[in-house]
């Protein structure tokens, strides 16, 4: 099965960089000149993404992006949405752990858990406080679940596009994104640097401890830089629009009406 998981702020030549606990609208006048025109959202909803307004797809409305997951999870609990799942991604940023100490917590002793444990789990210690999941890490959470068969990431061509931890990549490694889809795969695995025992520090048994260690199934990253290279038929089985009202300015709400045409809301 296959969802679509979409951000408004994609709509948007400029890209804000604030915190994901600010709960302001960006102002109209850095930011209202930059959301994209009724017609362009328009016909990137229905040529690119294929979706249609005769061929409704059941599909929701939230307010912050991590609220998708608990979306989802409710679709699974109802037996409604089958996993793993593919998603296709299209924001203007990965919410897959950049800028969130949540990527250290996944990689330790979580991954022993079993996957109905870790799906109770909500919530994880850093630093003295208790952090939650959140906007900027709900897709690598997801992956955590093993909800996920595969991200495609349709980023927005002004971002850096390349916004997830390094250390979450199979065997450490990335292609570099240029102007062309690129494939990447994402598989967490036990932090070596903090769970390694101390007394024996050598290369012999750093190389068989990270060979041993556990690790996730592997999660295909496909990242689509570019809009015109977005192209989908509209086979989705479920889609999502996030509001994100941190990253958007009250102007670009509009396209929460357009996007209802194109679902039935549950």
């Amino acid at each position: 099965m296959k969802v679509l998981d979409l951000d408004m702020d994609y709509f948007m030549t400029e890209i804000a960089h604030t915190p994901f606990s600010s709960e302001e609208r960006l102002d109209e006048e850095d930011y209202g000149s930059s959301v994209w025109s009724v017609d362009k959202v328009r016909q990137f909803l229905e040529r690119n993404l294929g979706l249609s307004k005769t061929h409704k797809i059941p599909g929701r409305i939230v307010s912050g992006h991590n609220q998708a997951l608990f979306f989802w999870e409710e679709l699974i609990e109802s037996g409604k949405l089958r996993e793993p799942f593919d998603v296709v991604h299209v924001d203007s940023h990965g919410d897959l752990g950049l800028g969130v100490p949540s990527g250290d917590f996944l990689q330790s002793m979580f991954l022993t858990l079993p996957i109905e444990t870790r799906r109770k789990i909500r919530n994880y210690e850093f630093n003295g406080r208790i952090e939650e999941i959140s906007i900027g890490d709900y897709l690598l959470w997801a992956i955590a679940y093993r909800m996920i068969s595969s991200v495609t990431y349709c980023a927005n061509p002004n971002g850096d596009k390349n916004d997830y931890l390094w250390d979450t990549l199979k065997n450490f490694q990335e292609e570099y994104i240029w102007d062309k889809p690129v494939k990447n795969y994402i598989q967490l695995k036990f932090n070596a640097e903090m769970e390694m025992p101390k007394y024996d520090s050598s290369e012999a048994y750093k190389k068989r401890y990270l060979a041993e260690a556990i690790k996730d199934p592997e999660v295909e990253l496909l990242i689509i830089p570019t809009i015109e290279d977005v192209r989908f038929c509209g086979d989705f089985d479920y889609a999502v629009l996030a509001q994100s009202p941190n990253y958007t300015p009250k102007s670009a709400d509009y396209i929460m009406d357009i996007f209802r045409e194109y679902i039935e809301e549950v």
